[in-house]
């Protein structure tokens, strides 16, 4: 996988009925009766997203890379259980953020690593935005840096939501279905975590 590669926006699912969505189905339906060609061309379009989303979360490139590989070997041996009738997107963040969790928890305690600016093909944080909270104010008036570092800091848990809300520009609802959590819960945890950034980085009230 090419880890310089810029962060990909705006796929957190695709339109139903798009030719991309219509490309992404015969790939899904192909892969599923056991052709790994098909898949690997899932693999080449999710493959940028799922290494930003696993470098944001884990902080360390050997260990993005890794875990990235390690999610497309989950999701090749478990598309056969994948629903067509529900977002591919979905499937593979849950996959994702579960395993780049898990991963995050295996590490000794009082493990701490960051990103430099250049680590990372995140967006500047004057595209991080949510219409739910006035929060986001504060993460559009931070440094990419200063915000990256500060990820490092939340719990794996929080991190998760952050990530898929202000990076991945999930809704709430699909959120809480990639998690498979509460509604309730991805928004205590989103506001929770935001309150640490604060912290963080020095923000006002």
């Amino acid at each position: 996988m090419d880890h310089e590669l810029n962060s990909v926006w705006g796929q957190s699912g695709l339109l139903p009925g798009s030719p991309d969505h219509a490309q992404e189905k015969a790939w899904i339906a192909a892969s599923q009766r056991g052709d790994t060609m098909a898949f690997n061309r899932l693999v080449l379009k999710w493959e940028r997203t799922i290494y930003n989303v696993a470098m944001r979360m884990l902080q360390d490139r050997d260990d993005a890379a890794e875990a990235s590989q390690e999610v497309f070997l989950l999701a090749y041996r478990n598309i056969r259980r994948f629903r067509q009738d529900a977002r591919f997107s979905t499937w593979l963040y849950r996959i994702a953020i579960n395993h780049c969790i898990s991963r995050a928890r295996r590490r000794p305690p009082g493990t701490h690593v960051t990103i430099d600016d250049s680590s990372a093909g995140a967006p500047p944080p004057a595209q991080l935005r949510v219409n739910e909270t006035q929060e986001g104010e504060l993460l559009r008036e931070e440094s990419r840096n200063r915000v990256l570092s500060a990820l490092a800091f939340l719990p794996p848990e929080q991190r998760a939501v952050v990530e898929l809300k202000f990076f991945q520009e999930l809704t709430f609802e699909d959120i809480a279905a990639a998690l498979q959590l509460p509604l309730s819960t991805v928004k205590s945890r989103l506001y929770a975590g935001l309150e640490l950034l604060k912290v963080r980085l020095g923000g006002r009230a």
